[in-house]
């Protein structure tokens, strides 16, 4: 009588990879989307107007409840991203910096009583969102991929 043994080594843990396999993957794709937020902030920074700065400085990533949001926390951001009526202002009008109205208008070449003449959008987040969205499949099956390996 002939008898075959067979011994199975890695079982435990391919049971430990099945069992672990959601939470790694949750993980790894919500690492992925933070680092997809951060791409479109570079991006929306690189792209806002920069009368002072403040507007790409107020442009920021955060992390609540695990849902990543960006936010302009810019008072004028809306008005820039999605445009404004032209106004009549007071030329002594104050705004943020220590600037006022005048010395906007005289800094971009215009005259006159404080009439803003253009509300013309400039849109900064949306351009943003739709060129890093190219990239959002192949890093998440990057992610998913990563996270499906054993070794880690």
């Amino acid at each position: 009588m002939v008898q075959v043994g067979v011994k199975m080594f890695g079982v435990e843990r391919a049971q430990r990879l099945v069992a672990e396999l959601p939470k790694r993957v949750l993980n790894a794709v919500d690492k992925t989307n933070g680092q997809f937020m951060e791409i479109v902030q570079i991006s929306a920074k690189l792209r806002a107007p920069k009368f002072t700065g403040q507007l790409a400085e107020s442009i920021v990533v955060k992390k609540r409840d695990d849902k990543w949001t960006l936010t302009v926390d810019s008072p004028y951001g809306w008005f820039q991203e999605y445009g404004f009526t032209p106004n009549f202002l007071p030329a002594d009008m104050p705004v943020e910096g220590g600037y006022r109205i005048g010395d906007w208008m005289a800094a971009k070449g215009m005259s006159g009583f404080g009439f803003i003449p253009s509300g013309d959008a400039q849109p900064f987040v949306a351009p943003a969102f739709e060129e890093a969205l190219a990239l959002l499949p192949l890093m998440l099956a990057q992610s998913v991929k990563d996270a499906t390996r054993g070794d880690k």
